[in-house]
């Protein structure tokens, strides 16, 4: 595959000790038919490059594309969406991409925002905590990316 996009994270193989691994394409393409959908392109390249594991990239706690695209966990996420409200926010098409908890947080880019989409955060609520809000981080997936591995690299250098 050709990184457009993610070219940080391309040459970013692993972050201290901990290595970033990603998937085939042909794995990202039997979950895309899977779902009778098709990942924005920068979010194939984090697939092809980190799809597997995202090392000490801290992005919740689960990001992998087995996991996250399973049958269990898209039951997990349907019932806390149903169960918290999101059901009548999350109206378009989505993918959630990493998430902590069951999802009761969860990072996500709607489905139809191009091939570097917005990444946007569900968590709960400050008027009521059985409740979730969504809330656009303003920043693309390829930024967002970026920024987690600056994040990383200061986490590994100063040990916070």
């Amino acid at each position: 595959m050709t990184i457009e996009y993610l070219k940080k994270l391309h040459a970013t193989p692993k972050i201290g000790i901990r290595e970033i691994k990603g998937v085939s394409g042909d794995e990202i393409k039997k979950v895309e038919q899977k779902f009778n959908i098709q990942f924005p392109l920068a979010y194939s390249e984090f697939l092809f490059l980190a799809g597997n594991s995202c090392g000490a990239l801290p992005i919740m706690d689960t990001s992998d594309l087995e996991t996250i695209s399973s049958d269990w966990h898209y039951e997990i996420m349907q019932d806390e969406i149903k169960e918290t409200g999101l059901n009548n926010t999350l109206v378009r098409p989505f993918w959630l991409f990493a998430e902590s908890n069951g999802c009761e947080q969860f990072y996500f880019f709607y489905l139809d925002e191009g091939d570097d989409p917005t990444v946007y955060l569900a968590d709960y609520s400050a008027a009521d905590y059985n409740k979730k809000d969504v809330k656009s981080l303003k920043v693309n997936f390829s930024t967002f990316i970026e920024k987690k591995i600056d994040t990383a690299f200061k986490i590994w250098e100063e040990g916070w």
